[in-house]
């Protein structure tokens, strides 16, 4: 899907869910009749995606028999592309109850009056007290937007950095700490990086990062240099800033140095990790969820390297209700649902088959380490979130799906050097002006 096509179904989403949020205003049919139905859409990123939203709404229906939900599939190469492609699917006639969004969808559904706050429910829902006292204040904060809370986090990623045991043990390595800098991390990823079959060019690099997500792409590296894409109030564009610039320079330098390749998919960074060919990548928990049940393990994880200071970039997941739902208060018991610990317990998995995120129950996250899921440092997992200086606001402006195609295709053109850093972010700064800007 290109851009044009990106926009345009982003806009015919708007449009489409506008509608039914609108529609929803006269008394609804299915709410007066009791119907006890919900639709659920979700990102269909993977085989986990599916089992995992299956499993829930399986025990849900278990555990009230007289409900039945259905689970509606929806591809994409992102959390972006999702977004747009769920336009087909609303623009088809379809009213999903609740619809599975990331951090990066809680501005845009909320600036389109297109979920229905959960506030109401938290004050008068006694179980919901111990629920959020059990959240970290960030996860709840990353779903708030002008004081709505558009939904209760149930699973969450921060960026952290995968290495190969194997490939550092075969260097002579130690496991970096936890205050490394980038300097400490150039020169392990420079000795990471050889010529393995003396032809003269590089076949085993340091290090790379995802080509095709914001996340685990440039946003660590931008944070830890003090900067962001966007303003806290995501109506601002601010790559063309010496932070970012510094980030930039940095990963560039990588690069040119033979130390990363290219920038590459996830799913190519995944097959090379595996293989030995990339030592070391960043990403959230999921990693796992591909590369346990394919019997790999020679991995750990660490903290990003610190600039100046050490921060930390989140992103979460959730299951907001939309205004156009027949049955608000039901899909509130299963938003409520995603959140018990019945079904935290199935993120955290099994040693064979782990989940593929944090989950958002600290006491949940904790059992991580203690049954046995790799990896062996999972802890620095949920360590990170609880402390507020630490955290970066991700930047997802309304227009997200624009916003991410835009940053993506100019990341594209300075990593390969078709565009110098400087002139580059400041193409980037006037595409995402208008995207970024608040009505």
């Amino acid at each position: 899907m290109n851009r044009t096509t990106r926009t345009i179904a982003a806009a015919a989403l708007t449009a489409a869910l506008t509608a039914t949020a609108l529609a929803s205003c006269a008394p609804s049919s299915g709410s007066d009749s009791g119907e006890k139905t919900l639709n659920v859409v979700f990102w269909d990123y993977g085989p986990a995606a599916q089992t995992g939203n299956q499993a829930t709404a399986d025990a849900f229906m278990a555990a009230n028999p007289d409900v039945e939900v259905s689970l509606t599939p929806v591809a994409g190469e992102n959390w972006g592309t999702y977004y747009a492609n769920v336009a087909t699917l609303i623009a088809s006639g379809e009213k999903p109850d609740l619809m599975l969004i990331s951090g990066e969808g809680a501005e845009f559904i909320h600036a389109n009056n297109l979920a229905l706050p959960i506030n109401d429910y938290l004050e008068s829902d006694p179980d919901a007290a111990a629920l959020v006292d059990d959240i970290a204040p960030g996860l709840i904060d990353g779903f708030t937007v002008d004081g709505d809370i558009v939904t209760l986090t149930n699973a969450w990623n921060n960026m952290v950095v995968y290495y190969n045991t194997d490939v550092f043990a075969a260097a002579g390595l130690e496991a970096p700490s936890a205050d490394w800098t980038w300097d400490d991390f150039k020169a392990t990823a420079a000795a990471l990086s050889k010529d393995t079959n003396g032809d003269g060019t590089t076949d085993q690099y340091g290090f790379t990062w995802a080509s095709n997500e914001i996340f685990p792409g440039i946003m660590p590296w931008v944070a830890n240099a003090g900067g962001n894409l966007t303003s806290d109030d995501r109506c601002e564009a601010t790559v063309d800033t010496p932070e970012v610039t510094k980030a930039l320079e940095f990963l560039k330098g990588l690069i040119d140095e033979g130390i990363a390749p290219a920038p590459m998919p996830m799913s190519d960074v995944f097959t090379r990790f595996q293989n030995g060919s990339i030592a070391m990548f960043g990403a959230g928990r999921w990693p796992i969820g591909t590369f346990v049940p394919a019997g790999f393990t020679s991995f750990d994880i660490q903290l990003y390297p610190s600039d100046e200071t050490y921060k930390t970039v989140f992103g979460g997941s959730g299951y907001p209700i939309l205004q156009s739902s027949p049955n608000p208060d039901l899909a509130w018991e299963y938003q409520k649902f995603t959140v018990s610990p019945e079904i935290q317990e199935q993120y955290v998995g099994t040693p064979e088959a782990p989940g593929d995120s944090i989950p958002s129950l600290r006491s949940v996250a904790s059992t991580i380490s203690e049954v046995g899921v790799p990896p062996v440092s999972s802890d620095l997992f949920y360590s990170s979130i609880d402390d507020h200086d630490t955290l970066v606001p991700y930047p997802a402006p309304a227009k997200y799906s624009e916003f991410e195609s835009t940053v993506l295709r100019n990341l594209q053109l300075i990593f390969a050097g078709e565009t110098t850093i400087a002139d580059g972010l400041t193409t980037l700064q006037g595409e995402l002006d208008p995207i970024v800007a608040c009505s």
